[in-house]
């Protein structure tokens, strides 16, 4: 998870840049004044030059995953609940506390409920905002919607901070209720492997040092198989050490397999990648495919054979094998922010990049408040160390 950028001086406890109603931002009930019109037009960004969409990889990352039956139903097996919002795409909701809960949208425009406006994608998750407020409840604080559309930059193609984000965001809104989550469910950067022309043309656009590395795994026997559910359990394991080594939360055996069941039981193509070394486990990984996309979901490995290459060994693989099966993008998924060489995803993104990963920055995490002083609240305790991941 990563912080936003901090908020701009002068902004209320609250959030606002006015005291928007709970009615205005609801059409539920009437506890404050009405926000005032916006307007139109550009917001200049840090350097003076007008925002931008920046655009490095063709229209926005891939995101049929996110309202697939398979993974709505793996969600809510994982205590989200499906609500239908009549808007046309998928919304979780679940429960934050005793009296207040949140809903979530992962690509709204990709999944065609409403068209990307681009300098007025404000305006377009306003009407979209006003319509789902109806039908989540009165204990919703907030509507997050998660974009995969790409992010604005300024004319150097640097990403805006936070308050001029949301600057831009609101201009074209009547309501000014759109706030920069503070902590994003998906990393921010990504990025995606361009897989036209099969197999031979995938491996020719990868850098030498990922040809190499794939090569070497090869001289050294490491083989690269697809297991079941079966293999769950290593996988599982090598996850594990990969979480302690890493320093993030690893999720329990349980989710995966009940992952690997909604996939099954509703048609979502979900594949589990071994790569073996000297009849051990070096390394194994999780990709989903659906249509003309994939997702390199989960990876794992083991650092004491390291030297197997078996993470190389299994992305060159699973993204032939995407390329054969139709698919025509991977999204190798988070990555550090551009330049951010000491980041903790930097080897990381070396990695992917050298497989053919066109970097791109979505526009990320975006809440629409219903109720101000409960949201505050979330927000304080969301962007505390002590907040959980979302499951």
């Amino acid at each position: 998870m990563e912080a936003a950028g901090a908020c701009p001086v002068g902004r209320d406890r609250n959030h606002g840049y006015s005291r928007s109603s709970r009615r205005a931002a609801t059409g539920r009930d009437d506890s404050g004044a009405e926000g005032l019109p916006g307007r139109a037009g550009g917001i200049r960004g840090i350097g003076g030059g007008e925002a931008r969409l920046a655009i490095p990889v063709r229209g926005a990352a891939p995101s049929g995953l996110y309202s697939h039956p398979a993974w709505v139903a793996w969600k809510e097996r994982r205590g989200w609940r499906a609500l239908d919002a009549g808007i046309g795409v998928p919304v979780l909701a679940r429960q934050l506390g005793e009296g207040i809960s949140m809903a979530q949208v992962v690509a709204p425009f990709a999944s065609g409920a409403a068209p990307d406006r681009g300098e007025e994608r404000g305006a377009a998750l306003e009407e979209l905002s006003l319509e789902a407020a109806r039908r989540v409840g009165p204990d919703c604080a907030f509507i997050r919607w998660d974009l995969m559309a790409p992010a604005w930059t300024d004319d150097s193609g640097f990403p805006l901070a936070a308050w001029v984000e949301e600057l831009r965001m609101n201009a074209p809104t009547r309501h000014r209720a759109l706030r920069k989550a503070g902590r994003e469910g998906t990393a921010l950067d990504t990025m995606v492997v361009d897989l036209s022309g099969g197999p031979d043309a995938v491996r020719s656009r990868m850098e030498p040092r990922a040809r190499h590395s794939v090569a070497a795994a090869a001289r050294r026997g490491t083989l690269v198989r697809r297991l079941g559910t079966g293999g769950l359990g290593r996988f599982h394991a090598l996850y594990r050490e990969t979480a302690a080594r890493r320093g993030f939360e690893a999720h329990p055996e349980e989710a995966f397999a009940s992952l690997f069941e909604e996939a099954r039981r509703h048609d979502l193509a979900l594949e589990l990648y071994l790569a073996e070394s000297g009849g051990a486990d070096a390394a194994a990984a999780v990709f989903a495919r659906h249509g003309g996309e994939a997702w390199y979901l989960f990876a794992a490995s083991s650092l004491e054979l390291r030297e197997a290459n078996g993470p190389s060994a299994i992305l060159d693989r699973a993204l032939a094998d995407a390329s054969e099966a139709g698919a025509a993008r991977m999204d190798l998924l988070g990555v550090a922010p551009e330049g951010a060489r000491s980041h903790p995803l930097a080897g990381l993104s070396r990695f992917k990049a050298s497989f053919g990963g066109a970097r791109m920055r979505r526009a990320g995490a975006w809440d629409w408040v219903l109720d101000h002083d409960a949201y505050w609240r979330w927000s304080q305790f969301e962007a505390s160390p002590a907040a959980p991941s979302a499951p």
